[in-house]
């Protein structure tokens, strides 16, 4: 048996009973014998098979007493023993089919054990074979696939059937049911098996009888017989034998020549009685079917309808015939023919043609009315009402249609003009006279060509260029742009400057033009001090002839740019050493000690300076400058360690980007000199309560001042009204009031925001254009820095005059700025300026064209007389051969029309063809018409049958047309020409007679005799010709097969075929047909040998070569490719041990050869070719197998026992085991060994039989599981063995006491620890297993520091992991150590028992805060200790004391001063606690003072204790507290009323008297001015916008409480002076301050006005 057997044989229930009763309790003496029984298959139970007990020799009575019995579990399965009797009975169903397979002999071994004493006995059962089964085939119903072309007496193999019985009980022979095709032949091979063939008799035809129904019976040898019976179907495969037939021959269609495409003329329609792709038919066009054809014509391949692909015309063809190939797709595949003739009705379907003759494109826009531009002929292929062509042109265009006949002229209407429509899409609508009318639609687009007649214009009136100061030179300015809408060159436009001084310098040295794209760069550096607006004026002139002019003038604003730092005004920097300013050591805080004035030469936002002190002063905390006024206070009282001269370093900044800084220097002087109350603040700002009235008089002076003011503005107001007549003619407008000026100066203002990097906006820039007039500006700046505000008031500038500019009036206007955040502009409009371009003297902008109207448009003159004079017509008609020479006579025109050559000459005659080339020419001298050109007939009119050509001769004086019609004769000067030299037919060698086979016609473009008229086939065996005649008269050639074609005989047919027309002498050409015969599957394989054999041992390995087939097929192609395989007839097991190659028909080994299985092979192969239908052929290969020594012995095990007690005595039976081997002699004889190192040894009961015993005692601690190899080996050479693996577990007894892993375990268990928390793990183990290792652990009383301690009040253990868990938490201060005994004992009986010890160290933690122990206070109170102020450091104030109840570390205490009223006062050393003083006591020092001290210690983490100390300096009384602070309270600022009184007042009157004093001089020097200058006066809507010249900047910049806006308003003047008027609130004596004019040349002004709203 094999491995697997053996190992699923250890798996058995072990009869450990059997063993131990039988060699344990009684002696062995043994008996072996042979019996040999018989049974049938199938016998019922309780059968006797034989009499044991008589048979061995055994008395019935002692069968009891000796417990007679079976021994094997297979004797068991199907037999039992009679105690009663001694007899044999079958016990199971015996089946011999499924014992024994298809063995000739079946044999059952049986083991019958008897007892005192013990034997064992031998018995064969053979099962006798009955016959039991019908023979049966694999497949009940079988389909057979064979090709109607299969030859007779082929044979196709059947499957054998199958009969589980043997001997004569198997299958003895088959029949086959009656049929009119096949018989059927048995082959019996030499093992006795046998097989069917069936063999045709009878040709077979699919189309007659598609299947043939078959029976085959099995019958059997038995008594009585059996049978069995299969199905087989014979499926006749198709061979494509049948050629596609047509319904008809001929085919007959009329179809209008109107068709659509698309439209199904018919459909043909061919059947094939074959099937699948053989019957499967396809259809396509003919060879004989022309290209022309193909292009009108389309043929579904699939359906065989037949549809218009193309236009049908009735004028070019009136008869088509097609020709219509079906082939089906077998192989080789077979086609059927017919014809289509097809006739097409004739119908109104050409429109008409417009061919134009001459056009004149493009056309001048000058062209004159009633001007030819073009001349047209229209012609209609139609005939009668059909060819009558009328011609219309589109309404919408300036043309105009003139006719003649055929002809016309296209004419001009109108004048045209380029720049309004530069194309004109003229559509000519020609019409027949069909019903329905054709029309034909032909767009002529004419072009107009351009005059210089327009004049450049620029794309804005004027530009405005801005430009930052220190620009580089060739910095672009700005790009004017002009556009012309001439076109071409006069659309060219070239820019430049027009020459001008600015500054005594031309003005080309400040800026130049590109003169291409008009950019406009600067050639110089700009400075904005020295020049502000620059205006250049530009003029651009196009290309034309003479070119045209425009003008515009361009104004460069120069912007500022931060260049200049701010310049130091005061002090003054011009000596060395400054003089100091004295300030009195008893000046208060905010002392007015000096103020640095500065100024800048920038304007506007760069302009805006700032005062910074820097920290290189020599105190900077006692003195503050005023961020804007620049004002140095005093910032505290000054005190005696201050040094007695200051210097005070100031930092000017401006405000441009980036900033430009200057520094001032002022020295500072202390004296002990008295304070003047002049100079005090405190009196200034105190005045309400020193002078109570100072409120009432400012409230009266400011009620009173605005009144005035009111009353003076409503006076002058008045007096402007009046006067409001005259503003309506004046050039001038005067100020006025406006409801709403923000409106319309918002319209000429350009705002840009600047936003800071935060979000927020940083400051707002508007661009305005004020007036030329004199402005005013104000500023008004309130700082929410300070309690104090400052007003500047600037002076009026005087405005000069601008630069000279062109001529025009400025309005001036004013506005007024009503709300905060709205802005009033001056403002003015330019007086009306002339616009349009700007000519050269002497060239208008228009100028005529001379020889305008001689123009010529190059026409033939014949056509302009007939657009005016009458005409008359003739027909003469001519006819000529084609391909005559030029100059070849024709005829005789002044002869045909008795005419004198002379007066032909003079009536200047030509000649005019349809067509576009000119084939004729006319000899006026001689009045001959010749050939100018090559005429090709065929290339002309094709096939038709005639071909003429149609002239028209003009004559002038009088106009006459005469037709001639030339008749084109053909000459045969074509040849017949096949598509090509060599045409190729393939052609299949089962083809049948009389198949025919289309070749291409030959072409031969000429016509009548000279065309095609016969073919000549050269002479061959297989092949004649046939010539078809279409009814057009051509003719096609086919090839008809006379002889039959075989490939394997000749597979190539070499053919010519010569085409020959009837011309005089005839031409012809050939062609060369190549006949590739197409194999046909006709040939079936044939074998070498009809048989091989061959000889192989039985341990021949996987893929060795049995042997080579070799079969041969004489077809070609898949026909010729034969696959070799193993034949239906070999069986299931065969296959598995033989495979063969398909390809080279190679037998190899697949599956393991066994000798004992069966000694020969008999293979059954057959070669089949890869056609359709397939061919085969078959052979038989039969193999012999040589013996060898390859069967293993085999183990059985007969009883075993798995486990066994590790107090096993020696000799104690394990195992019986019985061995046998396949082989025979000397190598099935087997000898069986154990391995000697084991406790074990095997005794040899008797032959094949050993016994398996202990040899020595067992331990199962030492070894608890042994694997026994059993070897047994045969004789044989090489001899075999087989190794069987019996797996022994030891059963464990309790001989061992469990072992602590330590001796004794110490522990650290931190206090504090929670309740139920693992101190540690005690671990024991017991080598012995399963319960007797199962452990327990307990804890015993044992002493520890303290005698009396029980330790299982504090600890528990879990009595099976041995985890000491904590009942209670340890305290470190109460209990360090304690000690107690583990006990732990195994689950075995008896139990056996240990100990060990456990020490447990209790290890502190720091869970005691540091407790103070002085000073002792009170939780809510703190202890004090009293000080003098003389105390002289670092004297010892007390000392904090404290300890800590942990120990080691967690007991290092330090101390901490964590909050004190001074920290730099007081100290405390960071280990002993004591508190001192740093540093000797100050009158600014508090006079208690609150020390926090922390005593933390050095655990983890740390625990800290607080303590409150009090130090209290004993010197001065709370009454001296008190008069200090009522002294820091009295200080108080100037009451807010009396300073808004002041300011408001200065405000108003301020503004009011300037207001005042410039309306009043304005309006009064107005008064005596001319009538045409207007008044001041008042009004809502009469803003106008302000000038494009001017230019200004409003800033905006919102900071945190305050809104500023500033405006700059700059204009083109020479520098003025500004002024500058400071008022300071905080003294009673106002500064005024000149400031020296400037370098800046244009009019600067701020205007600033902004709300201060406090913090």
């Amino acid at each position: 048996m094999r491995t697997d057997m053996e190992s699923a044989s250890l798996q058995r229930p072990a009869w450990k009973w059997q063993v131990l009763s039988l060699f344990l309790l009684c002696g062995w003496g043994w008996v072996s014998g042979q019996i040999h029984y018989s049974v049938v298959e199938e016998s019922e139970l309780g059968t006797v098979v034989g009499n044991v007990a008589q048979d061995l020799g055994l008395k019935v009575e002692e069968l009891p007493g000796r417990r007679l019995r079976l021994g094997s579990e297979e004797s068991l399965r199907y037999f039992a023993v009679r105690l009663d009797s001694g007899a044999l009975v079958v016990s199971q169903w015996l089946d011999r089919e499924r014992l024994c397979g298809a063995a000739a002999s079946c044999v059952l071994s049986v083991q019958v054990v008897t007892e005192n004493p013990l034997q064992l006995f031998r018995l064969e059962v053979e099962i006798l074979d009955l016959n039991d089964n019908s023979p049966s085939f694999p497949t009940a119903h079988r389909t057979l696939r064979i090709a109607e072309s299969a030859t007779v007496a082929a044979r196709f193999p059947l499957e054998s059937a199958q009969d589980p019985d043997v001997g004569t009980n198997a299958v003895s022979s088959y029949r086959l049911s009656p049929n009119s095709h096949f018989s059927l032949d048995v082959k019996q091979q030499p093992d006795g098996k046998l097989f069917p063939e069936l063999v045709l008799e009878r040709a077979l035809d699919r189309e007659e009888q598609p299947k043939v129904q078959l029976v085959l019976t099995a019958v059997d040898g038995g008594s009585p017989a059996r049978s069995g019976t299969a199905q087989i179907t014979v499926q006749v495969l198709d061979v494509n034998d049948n050629a596609p037939a047509f319904d008809h021959t001929t085919y007959r269609v009329k179809v209008p020549e109107n068709t659509p495409v698309g439209a199904v003329l018919l459909q043909v329609n061919a059947s094939d009685p074959d099937e699948g792709p053989n019957g499967e038919t396809q259809y396509s066009f003919g060879v004989h079917t022309s290209d022309s054809v193909r292009r009108l014509f389309a043929l579904d391949p699939r359906s065989g309808e037949v549809r218009v692909s193309g236009a049908l015309d009735f004028e070019e063809s009136r008869f088509y015939e097609i020709y219509v190939r079906a082939h089906d797709g077998g192989v080789p595949e077979m086609e059927g023919n017919c014809v289509l003739q097809v006739q097409v009705e004739d119908a109104n379907d050409n429109p008409p043609e417009v061919l134009l003759t001459s056009l004149l494109n493009p056309v001048p826009e000058d062209t004159p009315p009633e001007t030819v531009v073009g001349l047209f002929n229209v012609r209609d292929r139609d005939s009668g009402a059909n060819g009558d062509v009328s011609l219309e042109i589109s309404p919408d265009v300036p043309f105009a249609i003139r006719s003649l006949q055929n002809h016309f002229s296209l004419v001009t209407q109108k004048s045209l003009d380029r720049e309004s429509t530069s194309q004109y899409a003229v559509e000519l609508i020609a019409q027949d006279g069909g019903s329905p009318a054709l029309t034909t639609t032909l767009t002529l687009l004419l072009n107009i060509s351009d005059v210089n007649d327009n004049p450049p214009r620029f794309s804005q009136p004027s530009y405005d260029a801005f430009l930052q100061e220190n620009n580089p030179p060739g910095s672009l300015l700005c790009t004017v742009s002009a556009t012309d809408p001439d076109d071409g060159v006069n659309s060219r436009l070239v820019y430049s400057i027009e020459s001008g001084q600015v500054q005594d310098a031309p003005i080309s040295s400040f800026v130049h033009i590109n003169p291409d794209n008009g950019n406009l760069y600067a050639q110089r550096t700009f400075d904005f001090e020295l020049l502000q607006v620059l205006p250049v004026s530009v003029v651009v002139r196009d290309s034309g002839s003479p070119p045209l002019y425009a003008n515009v003038t361009v104004y460069i604003f120069v912007l500022d740019q931060n260049d200049h730092p701010p310049t130091i005004l005061h002090p003054a920097s011009d000596s060395d050493v400054p003089a100091p300013q004295r300030v009195p050591l008893s000046a208060p805080p905010g002392y007015l000690v000096a103020k640095v004035t500065a100024v800048d030469a920038d304007a506007g936002h760069n302009a805006w300076l700032s005062y910074r002190l820097l920290p290189q002063s020599t105190d900077p905390s006692l003195f503050h400058v005023s961020l804007y006024t620049g004002e140095v206070r005093t910032a505290r009282a000054f005190q005696d360690s201050d040094m007695a001269v200051q210097q005070l370093v100031v930092l000017v900044t401006d405000n441009g980007d980036p900033p430009l800084s200057t520094t001032a220097t002022i020295t500072v002087a202390l004296e002990e000199a008295p304070l003047e109350e002049s100079f005090k603040p405190q009196d200034f700002l105190a005045g309400a309560k020193e002078k109570p009235d100072l409120t009432f008089y400012l409230i009266i002076a400011l009620a009173a001042i605005s009144t005035v003011a009111l009353a003076t503005v409503t006076l002058l107001a008045a007096r402007c009204l009046r006067r409001r007549g005259r503003a309506a003619v004046s050039p001038y407008c005067c100020c006025w009031l406006s409801e709403s000026p923000s409106r319309d100066f918002c319209k000429h203002s350009s705002p840009k925001l600047q936003l800071s990097s935060d979000g927020t906006l940083k400051y707002m820039e508007v661009t305005l254009r004020p007036t030329d007039s004199p402005s005013q500006c104000y500023s008004t700046c309130f700082s929410p820095g300070s309690e104090r505000s400052d007003f500047t008031f600037l002076r009026p500038c005087p405005t000069p005059a601008t630069l000279p500019r062109e001529s025009g009036a400025f309005l001036p206007a004013a506005g007024t700025l009503r709300d905060r955040g709205q802005m009033g502009a001056a403002s003015a409009e330019r007086g009306p300026r002339r616009r349009g371009h700007r000519s050269p003297a002497g060239h208008p902008a228009r100028m005529p064209r001379a020889g305008q109207a001689r123009r010529s448009l190059g026409l033939p003159r014949v056509f302009s007389f007939c657009l005016f004079l009458h005409s008359s017509s003739a027909q003469i008609r001519y006819s000529i051969p084609e391909e005559l020479t030029r100059g070849a006579f024709v005829g005789n025109i002044a002869k045909d029309l008795g005419t004198d050559v002379a007066k032909l000459a003079a009536a200047n005659l030509q000649v005019l063809s349809d067509s576009d080339s000119q084939y004729f020419s006319v000899n006026v001298n001689t009045g001959v018409i010749m050939v100018s050109e090559r005429i090709d007939r065929e290339q002309l009119c094709g096939q038709n049958p005639r071909c003429f050509l149609h002239l028209k001769l003009a004559i002038e004086n009088p106009v006459e047309f005469y037709r001639i019609e030339v008749e084109i004769l053909d000459i045969n000067d074509n040849p017949p020409e096949f598509p090509s030299d060599e045409v190729s037919l393939r052609i299949y060698e089962l083809a049948s007679l009389g198949a025919r086979f289309p070749i291409q016609p030959a072409q031969d473009p000429d016509v009548g005799t000279n065309t095609l008229q016969t073919y000549h086939l050269s002479a061959n065996d297989n092949f004649n010709l046939n010539v078809k005649a279409r009814t057009d008269g051509g003719k096609f050639p086919e090839l008809v097969l006379e002889r039959a074609l075989d490939r394997e005989f000749r597979a190539f047919h070499y053919l010519v075929l010569t085409a020959e027309d009837g011309g005089s002498p005839p031409q012809s050409s050939k062609i060369r047909i190549t006949i590739q015969v197409l194999d046909a599957n006709d040939n079936h394989p044939v074998f070498d040998r009809p048989s091989y054999g061959a000889r192989l041992v039985e341990n021949s390995p996987l893929g060795t070569l049995v042997v080579k087939l070799n079969a041969t097929d004489v077809d070609e192609g898949p026909n010729g490719d034969i696959r070799y395989s193993l034949s239906s007839h070999n069986s299931a097991a065969l296959r598995q041990i033989f495979a063969i190659d398909e390809q080279t028909g190679e037998i190899r080994v697949q599956g393991n050869l066994d000798f004992e299985e069966a000694t020969v092979y008999e293979i059954e192969v057959e070669a089949k070719d890869m056609g359709s239908p397939t061919m085969e052929e078959h052979c038989s290969v039969v193999v012999e197998i040589t013996d060898v020594n390859d069967n293993a012995p085999e183990v059985i095990l007969t009883s075993f026992s798995s486990t066994l007690s590790e107090d096993a005595l020696p000799g104690t039976v394990v195992a019986v085991i019985h061995v046998r081997d396949r082989d025979s002699g000397e190598q099935g004889k087997v000898l069986c060994h154990v391995s000697p190192d084991l406790p074990f040894q095997l005794r040899k009961d008797y032959e094949h039989q050993y016994s398996l015993l202990t040899s020595t005692r067992l331990d199962r601690e030492h070894v608890a599981y042994y694997n026994v190899t059993v070897s047994a080996s045969d004789l044989g050479n090489p001899p075999l063995s087989r190794h069987t693996i019996l797996p022994i577990t030891l059963i464990d007894v309790n001989d061992n006491a469990p072992q602590f892993e330590q001796a004794s375990y110490e522990v650290l268990v931190a206090e504090n620890n929670p309740v139920g928390s693992v101190l540690v793990t005690v671990s024991a183990v017991d080598p012995d297993s399963e319960q007797n290792s199962r452990l327990s652990y307990s804890i015993l009383r044992a002493g520890g520091t303290d005698p009396g301690l029980d330790p299982t009040r504090y600890l528990s253990i879990h009595p099976t992991n041995g985890q000491v868990t904590a009942k209670f938490p340890f305290d470190y201060e109460q209990t360090t150590y304690l000690q107690f005994h583990v006990e732990v004992s195994d689950g075995g009986s008896p139990a056996l028992r240990n100990r060990t010890l456990v020490h447990v160290f209790v290890v502190d933690q720091n869970d005691n805060a540091p407790q103070v122990h002085f000073p002792r206070a009170g939780e809510d109170s703190a202890t004090q200790f009293r000080i003098s102020p003389s105390i002289v450091p670092p004297a010892l104030i007390t000392k904090v004391v404290a300890i800590d109840a942990d120990s080691g570390r967690n007991a290092w205490l330090s101390y901490h001063l964590v909050q004190a009223t001074d920290l730099g006062l007081f100290s405390v050393a960071l280990r002993s606690g004591e508190v001192r003083i740093m540093r000797a006591l100050q009158e600014t020092d508090a006079s208690e003072h609150e020390l926090l001290v922390v005593v933390r210690d050095a655990g983890e983490p740390p625990l800290s204790t607080a303590v409150t100390l009090v130090v209290l300096v004993e010197e001065k009384g709370p009454e001296a507290l008190q008069g200090s602070e009522a002294q820091a309270t009295d200080g108080g600022g100037l009451p807010t009323i009396t300073l808004y009184l002041i300011v408001s007042l200065v405000l108003i009157s301020t503004v009011s008297l300037v207001a005042l004093a410039a309306l009043g001089i304005r309006c009064l020097r107005r008064g005596s001015a001319p009538a045409n200058q207007g008044c001041c006066v008042e009004s809502v809507n009469t803003l106008q916008p302000p000038p494009s010249h001017i230019f200004g900047h409003l800033h905006y910049e919102p900071k945190k409480g305050d809104t500023v806006m500033g405006v700059q308003v700059t204009a083109t003047a020479p520098p003025a002076p500004r002024y500058r008027s400071c008022f300071s609130p905080v003294s009673d004596i106002s500064e005024f301050m000149f400031v020296k004019p400037s370098a800046d040349p244009t009019l600067c002004s701020e205007v600033s006005s902004g709300v201060w709203s406090p913090a």
